[in-house]
């Protein structure tokens, strides 16, 4: 049953999926962004790009699948993506105001660098101020007037020593400004590029954050819905616990009432016959044992929700013969609340099979006697089912046992 529900779901959701899908708030990931940032938006993209949007998915779950269980199963399911897309939207939240905090540092460094640069301009451009000033009071080195006014060959020498050197410092002057003009104009464009970049993190950070509060309310909200659920789910389980309880103390006393004509009649030797036979074992859905469903009988032994399926399900075509595992004394239990249409066969020796969700029954009456082989019903989907398949269990004295260790599935 529990592989119905899964596939039921899925196959809905296929169908469903053409009309509406839409990624679930997906974000541009710039290649430009600081590697890690870039990593974490890739990582947050691809784990919702083949995700519904959330907010269709959780009214497509509350509106267009009837079982309670399919829908907290669903429910469930979104809790889990949802829980995934939020983890990943807090690393690259975390990543993105790293880098941001990372540019705010350099940011504030090149202004720093800015600051600088531009007193060390200043200084120089006072200087070189200076210097034209001088220039303009008192005119260019007049070369052939250092010649001819000199006294002696030494004092040429120094003359012309002196102007080179002077020559040469204005040389370094200009050099240097020029330097630190260059650095001042590539120092502020690195200044701009990194604003630009913060503010493309800025931009990208609340975009992130919009879409993380998003998902995290609708967390809110399908964890709401399934706790309803479970609340529904409860108290559908009562009900039908109740009525398996009934039935179970009715199956008693007939068990004791029936135990010795099923055996005259020859049944109860513990050699039972597929009982679907349209379908074989290929067409088990759901094998004996601990279960997720909520409605499912009690076991302690199993794990939560401590559930077991107490026979096998057998899912041939709609409406395919079902027909006695063994002789016996058929009782029928029409439209019960867990099965549906319900079946049990007596087979003496405490021998007793069980036949659920029957879309109805062939020309039986109770208290009748049933030879091993005979149609005594039609599969299909009533009761607590989520499509057409039998349930089927053996019990013996009216414990639940494995029906494989008989029909050897």
């Amino acid at each position: 049953m529990r592989r119905r529900l899964v596939v039921g779901f899925l196959t809905a959701l296929a169908v469903w999926t053409p009309l509406s899908v839409q990624t679930a708030s997906a974000i541009y990931c710039y290649p430009g962004d600081p590697p890690a940032v870039y990593q974490a938006c890739l990582a947050y993209n691809q784990g919702i790009g083949q995700q519904v949007n959330n907010e269709q998915q959780l009214q497509y779950i509350q509106w267009k699948i009837g079982s309670i269980q399919d829908q907290i199963d669903a429910t469930y399911s979104l809790i889990k993506t949802l829980n995934a897309q939020i983890e990943a939207q807090k690393n690259l939240i975390a990543q993105t105001q790293a880098a941001i905090d990372e540019l705010d540092r350099k940011i504030r460094f090149t202004e720093a660098s800015l600051t600088r640069l531009h007193a060390g301009m200043s200084v120089r451009d006072a200087l070189l101020n200076q210097r034209l000033r001088y220039v303009d009071d008192h005119g260019s080195v007049n070369y052939v007037e250092l010649v001819l006014t000199a006294n002696t060959f030494n004092d040429l020498m120094n003359r012309m020593i002196g102007a080179q050197q002077v020559a040469a410092a204005d040389r370094k002057l200009l050099d240097e400004l020029g330097t630190q003009r260059a650095q001042f104009d590539q120092t502020n464009a690195d200044l701009g590029i990194q604003k630009n970049q913060e503010g493309v993190l800025l931009k990208q950070q609340l975009a992130t954050e919009a879409d993380f509060e998003t998902n995290v309310n609708k967390q809110k909200q399908a964890i709401a819905y399934a706790q309803q659920l479970e609340t529904q789910l409860h108290d559908r389980y009562a009900e039908i616990q109740a009525q398996r309880a009934l039935i179970d103390a009715q199956v008693a006393q007939l068990q004791q009432k029936y135990d010795a004509a099923a055996k005259a009649a020859g049944g109860g030797n513990g050699v039972f016959a597929w009982p679907l036979p349209a379908c074989g074992f290929s067409c088990i859905t759901q094998g004996f044992g601990c279960s997720t469903l909520y409605l499912e009988p009690y076991d302690a032994s199993c794990p939560y929700p401590h559930r077991i399926h107490t026979g096998i399900d057998i899912a041939g075509p709609y409406h395919s013969a079902v027909v006695a595992a063994d002789t016996g004394i058929i009782y029928l239990y029409p439209w019960s609340t867990g099965y549906g249409n319900y079946i049990i066969i007596f087979h003496g020796n405490g021998y007793s099979t069980h036949y659920g969700h029957l879309a109805g029954f062939a020309n039986v009456q109770s208290g009748q006697i049933i030879a091993r082989g005979d149609l005594i019903g039609y599969e299909g989907s009533t009761g607590w089912s989520t499509g057409p398949h039998l349930h089927f269990e053996v019990r013996t004295n009216n414990n639940y046992r494995n029906p494989c260790i008989w029909l050897g599935c």
